[in-house]
């Protein structure tokens, strides 16, 4: 009986030591409950299992460089950036056929457009950094540092943009997971100082320009970026001193001296040489490991790579469409013959005049006429090509110059010479660097292309060290230090072989026209005039026909009315005279 009883006794034991155990097995799976029941997807991509990795990571990062060139640069887009600006006159222009009150108003596509490409690039940005502070993410501490760098660069890069046309804006730091219908516009300042904390530490943390592959973002490209944040926020001494790290920097200079791809030929006439300027502009031309140390920042570009999501610029893509929006349409441009009938000044486009220009964004009369004051590389014949020659054998004037020998132009309708025959800029060519599949089959006509054929087919500055100068000197102009101020707008003058400005000739609208003169068709005009609160005032003293419909308050953009709309829980307030 009693080993019965201690049988007992020992199973009950084994029973109370088979509970404890069980207690702490079952304690120590539910101290995180949220890890229990995570739920991580194993056979499709989901955020869940998409940033865990530094090569997720960096696929993410090039995302961003994809959707800046994507946002900047693809085809049409390009129109927002220059209409309405001292830059261009288009025909519909001069047909009144744009109103800027409706073009840049609450339902204008440009607006719309570019509100909402850049929040898309900053959320990109913040689910980046939120993502890399996961228990997931495998990151090593140097490499999150350089990662959230990159990221940061981008969110303040974005904010600037918006902050530039739009004024306040609502500035988002955070991966929005769930819909967001209460958002407050920040004022111009503090978005613009947001931008300074985003882009400090960009330029504190990111790898120095020589460290960093030519795709990637390096702290110069933050300095600068930085600097004319600096600029406008009236910090002239913060934004003199960004612009200098990068102008002084020993890896960065000025092209001087002839570089790169030679055997680029308007016409295909060795007349038609080039010089520095027109290098700087040539396919394989941009990048620093070919010996460019005027680059800051290139948007990366190669043709028909295997890039099937857009991460390096490659694939056959409409981005950097620029003959097709800013040269003449002149296979429609018709010149007057002895019998009474019309006939092109080209037969069929041609890699060696403009590609497959179009005609909608002609040079302004300002930009062609007004701001050269003296010799100046950049206004060579090649870097704006004023004449052309012309290409059609069925042309009883064909090889002769439609200007220089004074050939009869038809100029009946306002397309004429605003749309079909006008000067060009040589940057904006690369004459006989179409792909070959691009080429006619029929070349008895040599050069003739396929009317697709409207790409520049290279790599695209967004940052140039040019710029930096300017940058700089605008920062000296507002500190009131004209002698230094002068001496930056020289080093640029200079580099163009251009008669040195003088002290009493610099203020603001000196240097606006020294970006134009340098960075035509390359900078953001627009983004620039708003940002100095210029549009207005530039369009009606230099560019009567533009001014027509542009109205006083239209030194911003409005804020696009369907956010406005969609804000339901807050007021997002409209910017004035909208």
């Amino acid at each position: 009986m009693k080993k019965i009883q201690n049988l007992i006794s020992d199973f009950n034991k084994g029973i109370v030591h088979v509970f404890l155990i069980l207690v702490c097995l079952i304690s120590s799976f539910s101290c995180n409950e949220k890890e229990f029941l995570r739920e991580i997807p194993l056979d499709f991509a989901a955020p869940e299992n998409s940033y865990i990795t530094n090569e997720d990571f960096i696929a993410a990062i090039y995302h961003l460089h994809g959707l800046t060139r994507s946002v900047l640069w693809y085809n049409t887009r390009v129109w927002y950036w220059w209409l309405g600006t001292d830059l261009v006159e288009s025909y519909n222009d001069i047909d009144r056929a744009i109103d800027y009150r409706t073009y840049w108003g609450s339902t204008g596509a440009g607006p719309e457009y570019i509100w909402s490409s850049s929040y898309q690039v900053i959320y990109d940005a913040n689910v980046i950094l939120e993502r890399s502070e996961s228990d997931l993410c495998k990151l090593t501490d140097d490499q999150k540092k350089v990662i959230q760098a990159e990221a940061r660069f981008f969110r303040g890069y974005f904010h600037k943009i918006l902050a530039n046309l739009f004024g306040g804006v609502p500035i988002v730091l955070e991966e929005t997971k769930t819909p967001k219908r209460d958002y407050v516009r920040a004022t111009r300042q503090q978005v613009y100082e947001q931008c300074v904390e985003d882009l400090k530490y960009a330029a504190a943390t990111l790898p120095d320009i020589n460290a960093v592959d030519e795709s990637r973002i390096n702290k110069l490209a933050a300095s600068h970026a930085l600097a004319e944040v600096y600029v406008s926020l009236g910090r002239w001494q913060d934004a003199v001193a960004e612009a200098t790290k990068v102008i002084d920097h020993p890896a960065t200079a000025l092209m001087t001296k002839r570089f790169g791809s030679t055997d680029e030929k308007l016409f295909n006439n060795p007349a038609f040489d080039g010089d520095v300027y027109w290098d700087l502009f040539r396919v394989g031309s941009q990048d620093r490991s070919n010996g460019n140390t005027e680059s800051i920042w290139v948007l990366q570009f190669k043709y028909f790579v295997a890039d099937p999501n857009n991460l390096l610029g490659g694939g056959d893509r409409q981005d950097l469409c620029l003959p097709r929006q800013v040269c003449p349409d002149l296979m429609n441009a018709k010149i007057l013959q002895k019998n009474g009938t019309y006939k092109t000044v080209l037969a069929k486009a041609n890699t060696y005049y403009n590609q497959r220009g179009q005609g909608y964004l002609k040079p302004s009369p300002y930009f062609l006429y007004k701001i050269w004051n003296g010799p100046d590389i950049r206004n060579a014949k090649h870097n704006i090509i004023r004449d052309y020659p012309v290409l059609n054998p069925s042309n009883e004037f064909n090889g002769k110059w439609v200007i220089a020998d004074k050939l009869p132009l038809k100029k009946d309708v306002t397309t004429d010479t605003a749309r079909f025959f006008f000067p060009q800029c040589g940057k904006l060519v690369n004459p006989g660097k179409d792909p070959a599949e691009y080429l006619d089959k029929d070349q008895s006509i040599p050069g003739s292309i396929i009317t697709d054929a409207r790409r520049l087919w290279r790599k695209n500055y967004q940052m140039r060290l040019a710029e930096t100068y300017l940058l700089r000197a605008e920062a000296y102009l507002g500190a009131g230090n004209i002698p230094n101020a002068t001496a930056d707008i020289n080093v640029v003058r200079r580099r163009a072989n251009a008669p040195d400005a003088t002290p009493g000739e610099i203020n603001i609208d000196y240097i606006l026209d020294e970006r134009l003169r340098e960075l035509h068709y390359e900078e953001i005009r627009i983004m620039t005039l708003c940002r100095l609160g210029k549009v207005v005032d530039r369009a009606r003293r230099f560019c009567p026909v533009i001014s027509r419909t542009i109205a006083d308050h239209q030194n911003l953009w409005a804020i696009p009315n369907a956010d406005i709309i969609k804000n339901v829980e807050a007021t997002l307030e409209q910017n004035p005279g909208y």
